[in-house]
């Protein structure tokens, strides 16, 4: 992960999880989704702050959604529901970058069949049999929006910052599906002629 916020957001909101533990971590997730609709509209109209300040909240309640669920102890459903919103989320934030005109429709639709494919191949992956994919590939989902945050922050003083970030992410999550492949190629493989022994 290139960020690895992940590994610093349960250390930073696990106070606050503890005190929000009541509430069933499936109402964060929602919430996450509602505010990256937002985002969308943001996006679409050139508010830049509404995209800044909702980016940051969307961030916040997937980070947070997660941090409950590990004290409630997770759910099928709320693994379902969590993965579910979260390409939903993440199909609102990027066409409202398309839509608003700031990157061009090749780039975007880049980002959003890498973004999709990098979950994808996670869950496939994991489904077959491996536990834990986190941290194979440069950019995960929690790499994603902070990304987009800065680039939407260097916004106000680039033109040109959200359509770079874009690229970055275009490239990033490509390449992170690619690690994903070779990774389940060699796994598989590998569990493939130890069978056959």
């Amino acid at each position: 992960m290139l960020l690895q916020v992940k590994k610093f957001s349960e250390k930073l909101l696990l106070p606050l999880g503890r005190k929000l533990v009541k509430i069933p971590a499936n109402y964060f997730t929602l919430f996450g989704l509602i505010s990256a609709i937002i985002t969308f509209i943001g996006f679409t109209y050139h508010f830049l702050i509404i995209i800044i300040v909702f980016l940051f909240i969307t961030e916040f309640f997937d980070q947070l959604d997660g941090v409950v669920a590990r004290l409630q102890g997770p759910t099928l459903l709320g693994g379902f529901l969590d993965s579910t919103l979260d390409r939903i989320g993440d199909f609102f934030l990027f066409s409202g970058v398309i839509l608003g005109g700031y990157t061009t429709l090749e780039i975007g639709l880049s980002v959003i069949i890498g973004a999709f494919l990098t979950s994808y191949t996670r869950a496939k992956i994991e489904t077959l049999g491996i536990d834990n994919l986190y941290g194979v590939g440069i950019l995960e989902r929690t790499d994603r929006v902070p990304i987009l945050f800065i680039g939407a922050i260097l916004q106000i003083w680039f033109p040109t910052a959200i359509w770079w970030t874009m690229v970055v992410l275009a490239i990033g999550t490509n390449i992170t599906v690619l690690q994903r492949i070779i990774f389940a190629f060699q796994k598989f493989s590998s569990k493939n002629k130890n069978e056959d022994k």
